[in-house]
């Protein structure tokens, strides 16, 4: 068993060194597997591009004026008529918490909303709480903005960390959980062919060894059959799959 392992050892080593002298057989390598790895990768890349420019997220600070920041472009701040008749600091600690900078509204009427992209009426409907949203007509999206800012205002009141996103599509992309497996199983049937056409480029050294009859000749030397095969195997098989 020392003497097979020692066998292996040195076939593994001779093996490695025709690797890296062979630049024929490293070039064929690279060739296929460039040959085979750019389209995957460029149906991945447009892919990503097409997801990437047909939405966006939407946050609130287009719309609303963050914390500590002067007017810039169209943004305001963000009005609230408080018509419970009690106060709403938790309401607006909770705004506050998203860097939004919320205004409340002195007089009871909505005339002064068109100064501002949108408003949060907060009412007593018996014991319950109703939250009426307003937007202006200019801004766009500007109602799901006012969901998402109200959404994440009540988690904050129930003490979760979690935060709702939302994006804007430009258009149908047709993503969908289907889409995404009939892709990954097309490129993994297409990346099969690239598995398969490996095993003959890795044949060669072995045929040219048959060739020059030196299996052959290392069995008269002493060597185990099964020793030079194991060895030749113990490189090939992890480069193969390294692959």
């Amino acid at each position: 068993m020392m003497l097979w392992r020692q066998q292996v050892c040195a076939v593994m080593r001779i093996r490695l060194l025709r690797l890296k002298h062979e630049g024929k057989f490293l070039r064929a390598i690279l060739l296929l597997f460039g040959t085979f790895i750019l389209p995957p990768l460029m149906v991945l890349m447009l892919f990503h591009l097409w997801h990437n420019s047909s939405s966006w997220e939407i946050t609130s600070s287009p719309y609303f004026l963050p914390m500590k920041e002067k007017i810039h472009n169209r943004s305001t701040n963000l009005l609230i008529f408080n018509d419970t008749g009690s106060e709403i600091e938790d309401f607006i600690a909770a705004l506050k918490t998203q860097n939004i900078n919320p205004e409340i509204a002195l007089e009871k009427n909505i005339t002064s909303l068109p100064n501002y992209n949108g408003a949060i009426k907060i009412s007593l409907e018996g014991k319950s709480h109703q939250f009426t949203i307003m937007c202006s007509p200019e801004p766009i999206n500007c109602f799901p903005v006012l969901m998402n800012i109200l959404s994440n205002t009540f988690l904050r009141l129930f003490n979760s960390t979690a935060r709702f996103r939302v994006w804007s599509k430009l258009f149908y992309t047709g993503e969908s959980p289907e889409l995404k497996r009939y892709i990954f199983f097309g490129l993994f049937t297409y990346l099969l062919v690239l598995a398969a056409g490996l095993p003959p480029l890795f044949a060669m050294s072995n045929v040219e060894d048959y060739k020059l009859q030196a299996l052959s000749q290392l069995r008269l030397a002493g060597l185990f059959p099964s020793a030079y095969w194991c060895g030749q195997a113990l490189v090939d098989i992890p480069f193969f799959w390294s692959l």
